[in-house]
């Protein structure tokens, strides 16, 4: 008795493998992805070692899925790549900037502006308190007037009621 060989086994993982591994690909290289890009590049590399594997047992074609190998390879190393040189570069924007703010404002100046948004915080806070103070007075103001012409009403709905 023969046994039967599936012609087309693991394709399906290449073929989902390789179409993951090419959206990856190009998504690599937005630097605004983070670490997203490097994920789908693995899950495109997973499938496409199951499928090789696959492949492997029944001895079937490979070219497809030794084609999304190496693309979800270059996905993954790419998204890394972009991921650290933006993280590097935010890192240096962010020295650059400061050194910026120093060298036009001076050390003085930000020793001013620090003080000032200090000062400037204390009272936000001291109006804030003051003005939440003012605002429960008038709230509970209001209620009690409330209550008072609403017992007001009750008595008259009974006087006209009891007449």
């Amino acid at each position: 008795m023969e046994e039967v060989r599936n012609k087309n086994a693991g394709q399906g993982l290449g073929i989902a493998g390789f179409v993951i591994a090419i959206i990856g690909l190009i998504i690599s290289f937005i630097p605004c992805l983070g670490l997203w890009p490097l994920l789908i590049g693995t899950i495109a590399l997973l499938l496409s070692i199951l499928g090789y594997i696959q492949t492997n047992k029944e001895d079937t074609k490979k070219g497809l899925i030794i084609a999304a190998l190496i693309i979800a390879t270059l996905s993954c190393f790419n998204a890394y790549r972009v991921y650290q040189n933006t993280k590097d570069l935010s890192g240096k924007l962010k020295t650059e900037f400061q050194k910026a703010i120093k060298d036009e404002m001076g050390n003085e100046g930000i020793e001013n502006l620090e003080n000032a948004m200090e000062q400037l915080e204390g009272e936000i806070e001291d109006v804030t308190d003051e003005k939440v103070e003012e605002a429960t007075d008038t709230i509970n103001k209001t209620v009690k007037d409330v209550s008072e012409q609403l017992e007001e009403v009750a008595e008259e709905l009974e006087k006209n009621d009891e007449d």
